[in-house]
């Protein structure tokens, strides 16, 4: 979900799965990943089905009828916030930082005494500033935290495949989709300038100017969750594996990191959990 809006119940049906075979295994066992798109009114994310045209100069078209299932392992969650303390220089302790650690030491004391020697103005002089040792200018005030945003939420774990039967559509199809989700789902060949003599006289006159098209954004279910709109943020795999006389892998552990699209309040929160 982006932009506070609360995420509508996503049905993952009417799509070709792409998963290993995982019989007896408790489904909600299995990470689901499904290409999502806005809702007409914008206020929403929706499944994505069917074909889409990502370049009309060059015809370009993807389908968006596919799902990758598979279980997970080492999973985390990482929500961070950005809080500092903007007041700390408001304290006598910034204004006079010297003077003022040598008074909280009680170091003040005894160079005052060398300086001034023994007379009484000097023991009355370092009797008050005796009375400072051990004392700071910090207050809850100047030490009060301001929030000052935060970062996408980020997800690490590592998805699983293993081919039974057919190493092609249960382990490189999977692992295929998933990479190209994570790539831009078109990248122009020439530069905005010769895109715009190329196709000017098409009526194209914003993907002229923004010829290419970001990465998919994506849902994960998993659990009793279901977090939507992210993105994948990198994939790392072996490609020294075990494979088959077709030279395709038998068992592949991929290694994934996924945010969330935007930062998140706390109906996102609940959103994930009412879908």
């Amino acid at each position: 979900m982006a932009g506070g809006a609360v995420a509508s119940s996503v049905a993952t049906t009417n799509a070709n799965i792409l998963t290993s075979k995982w019989d007896g295994l408790n489904p909600a066992l299995l990470a689901k990943f499904y290409p999502v798109k806005r809702s007409d009114d914008g206020t929403s994310w929706v499944r994505s089905l069917g074909q889409r045209t990502v370049s009309a100069a060059n015809n370009v078209v993807v389908n968006d009828d596919y799902e990758v299932w598979t279980p997970i392992t080492d999973g985390t969650q990482e929500m961070s916030a950005n809080w500092h303390s903007p007041f700390e220089t408001a304290g006598t302790d910034s204004v006079a930082q010297s003077i003022s650690g040598m008074l909280q030491s009680g170091q003040l004391s005894a160079d005052l005494q060398a300086l001034l020697g023994q007379g009484e103005s000097s023991s009355d002089a370092g009797k008050v500033i005796r009375s400072a040792t051990g004392r700071t200018g910090i207050t809850k005030l100047n030490s009060t935290q301001v929030f000052s945003g935060m970062p996408p939420v980020k997800f690490s774990f590592t998805a699983h495949f293993r081919a039974l039967t057919d190493e092609i559509s249960e382990v490189r199809a999977p692992i295929m989709q998933l990479e190209q989700w994570a790539v831009p789902q078109y990248l122009a060949d020439e530069g905005v300038i010769a895109g715009a003599l190329q196709n000017g006289l098409k009526n194209l006159s914003l993907e002229t100017v923004y010829p290419s098209v970001a990465p998919q954004p994506l849902a994960m279910r998993y659990g009793d969750q279901t977090i939507l709109p992210i993105v994948i943020e990198g994939i790392a795999k072996p490609i020294t594996v075990p494979r088959s006389s077709r030279g395709a892998a038998l068992n592949v552990a991929v290694q994934l990191s996924v945010g969330t699209l935007t930062a998140i309040d706390r109906r996102d929160v609940a959103g994930y959990y009412n879908t």
